[in-house]
């Protein structure tokens, strides 16, 4: 059976020149970021549509993620950008511009916010060329979008705004904007990717880290607590997801939990360490066969509400207003009464550590009342 990488090679062929429009999208580099910046090819689609202007729209997005949006019915070409190999360095740069210029995109519009970024679109050879000021690269761009107060609006609503400049320039109707739950066509081509199959109670996923730093992790303390009443007072499963990163913290964490670790998901209430251990399908896979999933803002909790799967973000340093979890399922717990929140500090240097007031029990609460939620959607 053909995998999304394999598929990923009929996707980059350019194919026969398309009448209209060609517009190509530069995604953010990190897994949460391209996420929350997929409803921007909606947008697209939806305005091209009702200006019945055909529209050819490439994806160029890190291969890492590329899987994500193989298939995806609003997506005529992904390109693979190889941050680590082809792409790498300042001699990456060129080829990553010489790899654009192949699209032959009328406009470019950049998620990225680097200058680097901006360099690649002048080197597409893409008139338009849109993206948001900053990194002394607005003389590269045709139009530098101010940028927003951070957590002024939403993510997502940030790439959107782009889209409504290109529409704007282009003198199209601009209907971007609306409906932030991303419930539906954030990352259509998952739907068809089977759920991972096992035998036990029902699975919960839980991501006990973050990339950025410890300052967007719930304590350990805290994480121990909430496993301990999901495995010893509700009976579940719960496997533990993440990278590397996330699995120095379990190495902490099975001293600090009194709950049974395995390796296997098949088998009774208790914890089953993945941290470190999945590609990327294998992650879709597990989360969609999850009654829910638990988390610190990253991106795991955004490919978790994204695919549908009833999700709590937990929100100290990070602002839930700029990056809350999407999806009609997710919800979010942050620490009120702190002045210093949110900090946006990868550590804390403060007498108080914010997440150490955001007990286990309301996050248990929230997480089950998102469960019961998506059950009753679900039966209606």
């Amino acid at each position: 059976m053909a995998t999304p990488m394999d598929r990923l090679r009929a996707m980059t062929d350019p194919g026969p020149p398309a009448t209209g429009r060609r517009v190509l999208f530069l995604a953010p580099n990190w897994l949460g970021d391209a996420v929350m910046a997929a409803p921007v090819l909606s947008a697209l689609r939806t305005a091209f549509a009702a200006a019945k202007i055909p529209l050819f729209l490439t994806w160029a997005v890190r291969r890492t993620w590329a899987p994500l949006f193989v298939d995806d019915p609003r997506i005529d070409a992904i390109l693979p950008v190889e941050r680590h190999g082809r792409h790498r360095g300042t001699a990456g740069v060129f080829r990553l511009g010489h790899d654009l210029r192949a699209a032959r995109a009328d406009a470019i519009l950049l998620g990225p916010p680097s200058f680097r970024a901006g360099a690649v679109a002048m080197l597409s050879g893409a008139r338009e060329r849109i993206g948001y000021r900053g990194d002394g690269r607005s003389w590269l761009l045709t139009s530098a979008v101010p940028v927003p107060v951070r957590g002024a609006m939403h993510y997502t609503q940030e790439m959107l705004v782009l889209v409504g400049e290109l529409l704007r320039r282009w003198n199209l109707p601009t209907p971007v904007g609306g409906d932030l739950t991303l419930d539906g066509d954030s990352l259509p081509a998952c739907e068809s990717w089977a759920a991972q199959t096992s035998s036990g109670p029902p699975l919960w996923a839980l991501g006990p880290g973050t990339t950025f730093g410890p300052a967007k992790n719930w304590p350990l303390r805290h994480v121990a607590a909430f496993i301990e009443q999901a495995v010893l007072q509700r009976g579940r499963r719960v496997v533990l997801l993440g990278d590397r990163n996330s699995a120095r913290i379990v190495e902490r964490l099975r001293g600090a939990a009194d709950v049974p670790f395995r390796q296997q998901l098949d088998g009774p209430a208790g914890v089953i360490d993945r941290t470190g251990k999945t590609d990327l399908q294998e992650l879709v896979s597990l989360l969609k066969s999850c009654e829910g999933y638990v988390g610190n803002d990253s991106g795991l909790m955004h490919l978790a509400g994204a695919l549908g799967c009833p999700t709590v973000g937990i929100f100290g340093s990070s602002n839930p207003d700029w990056t809350r979890p999407g999806g009609r399922n997710s919800t979010y717990v942050t620490a009120d009464g702190f002045q210093c929140s949110p900090c946006y500090r990868p550590t804390c240097e403060q007498p108080e550590f914010c997440l150490e007031t955001i007990e286990p029990g309301l996050v248990l609460a929230k997480l089950e009342a998102c469960i019961a939620a998506a059950a009753s959607r679900r039966d209606s």
